[in-house]
């Protein structure tokens, strides 16, 4: 009575708990993991705006003496210069297409993410969903075992089965009542790892029952949105680096002599003789081509594991049809040896044997369902449906 009491308590509790969508999306806004990666995108901001930014002007100032023969009188002079470096005409808008480059990785790279976590959230609650539905299970299997053991009590009691076959009917209930306390201990250990994960503090239940949904009609895998805003930076990279020249110092003099005042206006210009940046070059040239061929490389890869992941759905759906049949075929047999154990026709281990491979089928559909249901999130990762 106590397992029937307990399984009346989870029951409400599961009834009256958080559904997954509502807990998904309290995860989406609570997740510390999903606020430290939005931050990249403050950090590359600041971080284009240290790359536009022009350079300090630097302030030179000398003191001079001036000494004359033969009398050697001392006079003194000084010298004022102001240098200011500038940028290139044209080095502007590259820059600026490196930081749109880089800002279009860093959204890239938080969608990644974002989809990466819902993705790996719908796995840790598929997995408490098993177990929540296994354990569903063994209590069904409970009430069974219970009623085959009220049998073998009156059975006993009236004469017709030895004590042994009550105090086997016993056992097995025992053993079904162990099984379902240690998944309620692997229940609670996913729960907490769930919870742990999403990133959510406060404690509660959640609803066993949502099923995934498979979304053909999608947008693009977030790891190839990766790759392509990686390949554009690669390319913006190399567009910078092909200007050898990136800077000239635009300088201003005033010279104070004893006997004269100097005004200079001149340019530095850099020689680009020994850096012309060929190395930067090819670089970043090799980089635009690897990220090019690792692009088409997840394109091809994605496109067989989506392939695949159809194919196995098929078939996965097939064997679920059949072992639903097998099911029904086996609980139609179960009531009938009931039946026949009620007047003594049916033997207590056909009987537990008729209902253990009931109860494996039944295990065995969960286990298919949740498969299936795998998939189906990893599908749904792959074709960018996590983040519609």
């Amino acid at each position: 009575m106590i397992k029937i009491a307990s399984l009346v308590l989870f029951s409400s509790l599961l009834v009256h708990a958080q559904s997954f969508l509502d807990f998904k999306e309290e995860a989406l806004k609570k997740s510390p993991y999903l606020k430290a990666n939005q931050l990249m995108l403050h950090k590359t901001k600041e971080e284009n705006r240290i790359n536009l930014r022009y350079k300090n002007p630097t302030l030179g100032l000398e003191l001079s003496q001036f000494s004359q023969k033969p009398t050697d009188t001392k006079e003194n002079g000084y010298r004022v210069a102001l240098t200011q470096p500038l940028r290139l005409w044209g080095i502007s808008s590259d820059k600026d297409a490196l930081n749109k480059a880089q800002t279009a990785l860093a959204q890239k790279s938080i969608y990644r993410n974002r989809a990466l976590f819902i993705r790996d959230l719908s796995l840790y609650y598929l997995n408490y969903k098993r177990l929540a539905h296994l354990q569903e299970l063994r209590t069904q299997e409970i009430a069974i075992a219970k009623k085959i053991t009220d049998i073998s009590k009156e059975r006993f009691e009236s004469g017709t089965i030895a004590r042994v076959k009550y105090i086997q009917a016993k056992l097995d209930l025992q053993r079904t009542q162990n099984r379902l306390d240690e998944l309620e201990v692997a229940r609670l250990n996913s729960l907490y790892e769930l919870l742990g994960f999403s990133g959510i503090k406060e404690e509660r239940e959640i609803q066993s029952t949502h099923a995934f949904v498979l979304h053909k009609t999608s947008t693009e895998s977030p790891d190839i949105k990766l790759l392509n805003a990686q390949k554009e930076l690669n390319i913006a990279k190399a567009k910078l680096n092909s200007n050898q020249l990136e800077w000239i110092a635009l300088r201003a003099e005033y010279e104070k002599e004893p006997d004269q005042d100097i005004y200079r206006v001149g340019v530095n210009i850099p020689l680009v003789i020994f850096n012309s940046k060929q190395e930067e070059q090819k670089i970043a040239k090799i980089q635009t081509k690897r990220t090019a061929l690792l692009v088409e490389q997840k394109e091809h890869s994605n496109a067989v594991e989506l392939q695949k992941t159809l194919h196995l759905l098929q078939k996965l759906t097939t064997l679920q049809q059949s072992t639903k049949a097998l099911k029904n075929a086996q609980n139609e047999l179960l009531i009938m040896y009931e039946d026949g154990y009620k007047i003594a026709n049916i033997d207590l281990i056909e009987l537990q044997l008729i209902k253990n491979q009931m109860i494996g089928t039944q295990q065995k559909l969960i286990e298919l369902k949740i498969q299936k249901e795998q998939y189906i999130v990893h599908y749904n990762y792959l074709t960018g449906a996590h983040n519609e």
